[in-house]
């Protein structure tokens, strides 16, 4: 009676495995859905979107994370968005100005470190060396959905 039971529950996953395992490939002008989505940063393209500042990024429904490449000097002005913003320094070092305790500060992270933005907490960025970080946003950047950059990035060009 027990492998008659294992037979079963092993043909009910598979079944099952066979139906949701099959994963949705979207890009970043594709709207999230509640499917299993699978990105590859190596096959992205890059885009500009400041003097020495490249982007790879995607989104799921809640949440989007990007590959920042920073030329030694990039410089990402000081901003400010609605979104918790996870910031881990792969390689290279930054320097940042954001607020801290209610007073302006300046921090240098390091590959390997990570800094934690909560929602609206204004930030800025100088790369102090070739740089890549990664960075987490939730929600979703509404105002990455568009075609046009954001106000604070539109002069760094």
């Amino acid at each position: 009676m027990n492998i008659r039971k294992a037979i079963t529950a092993l043909t009910i996953t598979a079944l099952f495995a066979n139906n949701t395992v099959r994963a949705q490939v979207n890009t970043i002008d594709s709207v999230a859905t509640s499917k299993v989505q699978h990105f590859n940063f190596n096959e992205m393209e890059s885009e500009s979107i400041g003097k020495g500042i490249q982007r790879k990024w995607f989104h799921g429904e809640k949440g989007q994370m990007t590959i920042f490449n920073l030329e030694k000097g990039a410089h990402i002005p000081w901003h400010k968005h609605p979104n918790e913003q996870i910031t881990y320094i792969i390689s290279g070092k930054v320097k940042i100005k954001t607020v801290i305790d209610g007073k302006e500060e300046f921090v240098i992270v390091s590959g390997g470190e990570v800094i934690v933005f909560p929602e609206n907490v204004p930030h800025e960025f100088w790369a102090l060396e070739k740089t890549v970080d990664l960075d987490v946003h939730v929600p979703v950047r509404e105002d990455w959905l568009s075609k046009e950059l954001p106000d604070y990035l539109q002069n760094s060009q």
